[in-house]
């Protein structure tokens, strides 16, 4: 009979356990959706910012010193992406009925971007002597079309695939900046 009570003892700690790991902290912590919202936005705005200071530099950095600015706009945006894609990871997920998609919405938005600045990066440290400063700047200036451009969507999928974060985000002060910001890039 000590037998059935021993499983018995081995199950109970056994589910106690599993139960103490299921659903408390540890995961994915969610936030208010105006908290989720604001802080998506400022972390873009700061994204931009020194994206747009990044292309300053290159501009201001013309004549023979071209791919000197190049090398260090892509080595600051690099930098902000990497700022950015982890305040996206420590959003967590927004507290909202859609909240897990706006996570993922998220999480692959830092992905695509570090994927355009690794590409841009790798057009300006290439070896190859027959890729020219231009096609080096060429790849460059794709690659950040092509992350503005991912920010500007994620942004708008965001606000159109959860409803509480879109009413948030048109809310927010610092969605607003970022829509504007945005607008700018774009226009």
């Amino acid at each position: 009979m000590a037998r059935p009570a021993l499983s018995a003892a081995l199950a109970a700690v056994v589910g106690s356990l599993f139960l103490a790991g299921c659903g408390g902290g540890g995961g994915s912590s969610t936030k208010p959706a105006a908290d989720w919202a604001n802080g998506y936005c400022s972390a873009a705005v700061s994204w931009v910012d020194a994206f747009q200071s990044a292309r300053a530099g290159i501009k201001s950095g013309g004549g023979p010193n071209v791919a000197s600015a190049v090398d260090n706009a892509v080595s600051q945006v690099s930098a902000a992406t990497n700022t950015f894609t982890i305040a996206l990871d420590r959003l967590g997920q927004p507290d909202t009925p859609d909240g897990s998609t706006s996570q993922a919405t998220a999480k692959q938005l830092g992905n695509v971007v570090q994927g355009h600045v690794a590409r841009a990066s790798a057009a300006t440290q290439t070896n190859n002597e027959q890729v020219t400063d231009a096609q080096r700047a060429a790849v460059v200036k794709t690659q950040a079309t092509e992350s503005i451009a991912a920010v500007s969507d994620a942004t708008a999928q965001l606000a159109k695939d959860d409803q509480a974060l879109g009413a948030a985000m048109k809310a927010s002060s610092d969605c607003a900046k970022l829509n504007a910001e945005l607008a700018k890039e774009k226009g």
